[in-house]
């Protein structure tokens, strides 16, 4: 797990403090760590650790996948909801035995954020960040890949389920919106 901190912080900065149990006090089956930096300056990033113990299976494929998920914003948003909505994510997939792909929508749920429109993820590559960060390689095991998870609004997330994550992707390349900014608008009206 050393090497694989070291390929972490050689992208995200030194880890800067982290979480290992819920609001409940339960000690989680991996940590939620936040990094003193993100891809860009005035960003920062969180990440799930400890999460690609567990091999998911992927549900179109059935294969094994290990992954650890990420979640930036900018360093002035300060920690918020962050790291309980990447333990309860992640618990989701340990209980479900199931990775996320990119494409996936987790939620609706409400909103995540108070003031804010946003309210579910989006699980997609990590494109912010250079592509040598996408999957780390492991000797005699599985790769771990890091998805990047960003909070979308209802009617982006309704758009994704009727017209697929292509077609959604599509548009954030086309109108290019500032997906780090949680207090952004929904590009789908």
């Amino acid at each position: 797990m050393n090497s694989y901190i070291n390929f972490l912080e050689s992208h995200l900065g030194e880890i800067e403090y982290g979480w290992n149990k819920d609001a409940e006090d339960n000690i989680l089956p991996f940590h939620i760590v936040k990094y003193k930096r993100g891809p860009f300056s005035g960003t920062v990033t969180y990440s799930t650790l400890g999460l690609s113990k567990q091999k998911l299976i992927s549900p179109t494929s059935k294969k094994e996948i290990r992954q650890e998920l990420i979640l930036v914003t900018y360093s002035n948003f300060g920690d918020k909801n962050i790291p309980g909505i990447l333990q309860q994510v992640g618990l989701q997939a340990i209980n479900n035995k199931v990775a996320y792909l990119r494409g996936d929508v987790i939620g609706p749920y409400g909103k995540m954020f108070q003031d804010f429109c946003l309210e579910a993820l989006y699980s997609s590559i990590p494109v912010y960040f250079p592509e040598t960060f996408q999957i780390f390689e492991v000797d005699g095991d599985l790769p771990i890949i890091q998805t990047w998870l960003f909070p979308i609004t209802f009617n982006e997330a309704k758009f994704i389920k009727e017209n697929g994550w292509d077609e959604f992707e599509n548009r954030l390349v086309d109108l290019d919106p500032d997906l780090v900014d949680f207090k952004r608008q929904s590009i789908i009206r």
